[in-house]
């Protein structure tokens, strides 16, 4: 009888951490399975003000960020599909000018109102172009020497989808 009550007790605590054991989740393995999903506060609101031709910006909290020139209007800048995901972006002029160019971002739409900034530097003459894959990079020029546009350096910016950013691809002096 002790026998048969020892391979009882033996089988219970067996029982038992076998199901400890199974109902333990590896934590990466759960987080690994979870999709990516960026939510509002991490995203910047942009709303398009077209009658007033200008773009009110609302930072998402807990960011720190400022926009460079508190004084500017905001102003949209171009429309179009920058990272050819077949959605609306926004380039907006940010002001804080200076013999350098003007500030810049671009804003790729995630849903409704709400887009991450991708890009915020100061541009001069811009240009535009689309490549093979849909996005769209872009040319910013500055004189060699001030107001003589015979040579400039021209800096070419691309979008990197893995960074989900845009990037400099290169700069180099172009001669008129």
């Amino acid at each position: 009888m002790t026998n048969y009550r020892n391979y009882s007790i033996i089988c219970c605590f067996l029982l038992v951490l076998a199901s400890c054991h199974t109902s333990k989740k590896d934590p990466k393995v759960l987080a690994e399975d979870l999709p990516m999903v960026h939510l509002p506060d991490s995203l910047f609101q942009v709303d398009i003000i077209n009658n007033e031709n200008f773009v009110r910006i609302t930072i998402p909290e807990g960011i720190d960020f400022e926009l460079p020139d508190s004084f500017a209007k905001i102003e949209p800048e171009k429309y179009a599909d920058f990272n050819a995901d077949n959605k609306p972006d926004l380039m907006v002029y940010l002001g804080a000018c200076d013999t350098g160019g003007c500030m810049y971002g671009i804003f790729l739409n995630q849903y409704d109102n709400y887009y991450r900034l991708v890009f915020m530097d100061y541009l001069k003459g811009t240009t535009f172009e689309k490549d093979e894959n849909g996005f769209i990079s872009f040319q910013s020029y500055e004189e060699v020497a001030p107001m003589n546009p015979s040579k400039l350096y021209v800096t070419t910016f691309k979008f990197d989808p893995k960074a989900y950013a845009y990037k400099m691809d290169r700069t180099f002096i172009q001669t008129n």
